[in-house]
């Protein structure tokens, strides 16, 4: 580690092996602090990630050639440049006379001879600053020295326009004398060619105006972040397959959570920003210092590391997140050619996953972790647990509702997760609902969903006409609605929508009512507010609700069904469908709150039990045990280097299963340990188990 004025830098001599056998070079990097203890720490994980990756990063200082793809674009754009300055040069010929001429000549031929001589020699210096100004351009780094290959290549080309210029100088024809090497390249258009060429920005800014819709507009601004710090702003013709392939493998060591660190907050609007690459190497040291830990352990077997390693490495994008952003860089490329531009094709999702699958490193203990989120039905727990939480029990007060208390908020928070698990609606159409948007429809209160021209939805199915079910209804809803003041607005929900500073209204509330369930230790990953909608269908299904009348609820299309009209006439039946969600809720008047609040739920019928397992050699369980939420002590514990035999092993599972009965298991997160877990429990089954 060294200090270069207030800014300290990690300093590492590269081996003197290979190329750099007589060599005396050195890697240096800013560690961006000029604080001691930060750079101590910066600097230790650095090194521990040059030490794990030696080998490579020596190959890319010491090897730095560039591709063929690239070597090409490099050249093109050198012709590109050229050829428009000759064009210029012939628009302005008349200025000069014939001396001025002849005498330019000649120097273009001396120059040419030079470039022969210096082509024998190995000296590029004639063609280095040509291709500076193509490198600047197209944000591809020509290698120091020059590769003689690509010198070569480019001497003759230089050679090659010089004869070009001389013959336009001496009265010829451009477009005539640079046919030869137009048809060589491919360029059918010389005048096309060297119009000024489509900058990614440019295209990326077209992308937006092709596809304007708001879903569209954050798509589209993910992949064009990416892909401008990646890339830079070059023209979308020189962003050859090579160079995406380098930017897929670049975009999957992306971390999952990345552009949070930014330091803003309500108190604070002056934060930070930090480059995708920044934040990648950030995430590469702590993995690598992880990685080093786990690999030393000599008590854990292979498929224990990998597991633990699956639980504790930094979560990478997933595959959805980059296929997505595949999707994104083809409609900037298909914005640039409508601009006119030659763009290339984009890999194709097969082509990117074969490339990183190649560039996989090999080593037993690597595991690209991803989280994606893969939503699914709340459990009976997580709901009985949500039902008697303090929003719906009494909480402390109003801005601490994760705190037991005496006082029951009936706002956004109160109101929306149980409108969301008793209609299955959308959260956005809920928290939009106006004031105006409940009605008396058959003698049944209802909402009009997306009735209004500002509440579009999501799709023209999401107009429609839903009763209040029953268990709102008991819960005081429509109360208190008649009971809300003039000055309430127009919203049904105004605290909600107040949160938002843009029209997104979702992510605010979500963030909002996420913390909360934090608190209340009852959030999880997959089972999150958005699930709610999952929820509801699913209970509908198992009632036997039929598939027309489930999608007519949940605002999709069934065919020839307009929902605006089919719900408005059939208020009863669907609420009728949708009161056989049972919750299994005990409700009763509180004269203290002065309204009916949530007293029981039997839906939480016994505390769920924790799964802990560690693995073996063959992802098999070496141990295993059940804990309850009261004690410390296991309920069930299993070690297979007690068990002597298969039949033992049986006669554990079989036990294991009795002490378990019917009761929910909270298992790992990890597939693997569920999956062993789940093997152990299929030894002891006799047979099929009623829930």
């Amino acid at each position: 580690m060294m200090r270069r004025g207030r800014i300290f830098y990690f300093r590492k001599r590269l081996p003197l092996a290979g190329e750099n056998r007589e060599s005396n070079s050195f890697l240096c990097l800013s560690l961006r602090t000029d604080l001691p203890a930060d750079a101590v720490k910066r600097a230790a994980a650095l090194l521990a990630v040059y030490e794990q990756k030696e080998d490579q990063i020596v190959d890319a200082i010491l090897n730095d050639t560039l591709t063929k793809e690239d070597a090409k674009a490099l050249l093109t754009e050198v012709l590109r440049a050229e050829l428009a300055r000759l064009l210029q040069t012939q628009c302005e010929m008349t200025k000069a006379n014939d001396a001025e001429l002849d005498a330019r000549v000649e120097e273009l031929e001396a120059e040419n001879k030079a470039l022969k001589r210096a082509a024998r020699q190995g000296n590029w210096d004639g063609v280095r600053n040509l291709l500076d100004a193509a490198t600047k351009l197209i944000g591809i780094s020509a290698p120091e020295p020059l590769d003689p290959d690509l010198g070569r290549q480019a001497i003759s080309l230089k050679r090659r326009l010089t004869e070009i210029e001389v013959e336009v100088l001496e009265g010829d024809d451009l477009r005539q004398c640079a046919k030869p090497l137009l048809n060589e390249t491919g360029i059918e258009d010389l005048d096309a060619f060297v119009q000024t060429p489509v900058l990614l920005s440019v295209a990326i800014a077209r992308t937006f105006e092709l596809w304007p819709s708001e879903d569209m507009k954050g798509n589209t601004q993910a992949i064009a972040n990416l892909a401008m710090e990646f890339f830079g702003d070059v023209p979308v013709s020189t962003i050859t397959r090579e160079r995406q392939k380098a930017f897929f493998e670049w975009m999957a060591r992306v971390p999952k959570i990345n552009g949070k660190s930014h330091g803003k907050n309500r108190f604070n609007s002056n934060g930070r920003t930090l480059s995708k690459s920044f934040e990648i190497s950030q995430a590469d040291a702590k993995d690598a210092k992880i990685t080093d830990g786990v690999r030393n352990r000599n008590d854990m077997s292979l498929a224990e590391k990998r597991a633990v390693l699956a639980e504790q490495l930094t979560p990478r994008l997933a595959r959805a997140t980059i296929e997505r952003n595949q999707g994104g860089l083809n409609r900037i490329f298909s914005s640039a050619r409508d601009l006119g531009a030659e763009a290339p094709e984009v890999l194709s999702r097969k082509d990117i996953w074969k490339h990183l699958e190649e560039k996989m490193p090999k080593d037993d203990l690597y595991v690209r972790v991803t989280k994606p989120k893969t939503r699914r039905p709340w459990s009976a727990e997580r709901l009985a647990s949500f039902f008697l939480s303090p929003i719906y029990t009494g909480a402390f007060s109003a801005s601490r509702r994760a705190r037991r208390g005496q006082i029951i908020v009936r706002d956004a928070t109160y109101w929306v997760p149980l409108i969301l698990l008793t209609l299955g609606t959308r959260i956005e159409e809920t928290l939009l609902l106006k004031r105006k948007d409940v009605v008396l429809r058959n003698g049944l209160h209802c909402f009009n969903y997306n009735s209004s021209a500002d509440q579009l939805g999501k799709t023209e199915s999401s107009q429609r006409t839903l009763a209040i079910p029953q268990l709102l209804l008991e819960l005081g809803f429509v109360e208190w609605f008649q009971s809300l003041p003039e000055n309430h607005g127009i919203f049904l929900f105004p605290d909600a929508v107040k949160r938002a500073s843009t029209r997104d209204v979702t992510s605010p509330f979500s963030k909002h009512l996420r913390r909360i369930l934090s608190n209340l230790e009852i959030d999880d990953f997959h089972e999150d507010i958005y699930a709610a909608r999952m929820t509801f269908t699913s209970m509908l299904n198992a009632a036997g609700v039929s598939e027309a009348q489930r999608q007519a609820i949940a605002g999709h299309s069934h065919g020839t069904v307009l929902n605006c009209h089919y719900t408005a006439h059939n208020v009863g039946d669907l609420k009728l469908a949708m009161d056989k969600a049972d919750f299994q809720l005990e409700i009763r008047y509180s004269p203290k709150h002065g309204f009916p609040i949530i007293h029981g739920c039997s839906l939480k019928k016994q505390e769920a039990l924790r799964v802990e397992v560690t693995l073996d050699e063959n992802s098999e369980a070496e141990t295993l045990q059940i804990f309850d939420t009261k004690s410390r002590q296991p309920l069930f514990e299993y070690h297979k280097g007690n068990v002597l035999n298969a039949r033992d092993r049986r006669e554990w599972a079989s036990e294991l299963l009795r002490k378990v009965g019917n009761a929910p298991l909270q298992m790992p997160q990890d597939t693997s340990r569920v999956a062993a877990i789940e093997h152990f429990m299929a030894l002891g089954s006799t047979g099929q188990r009623n829930p």
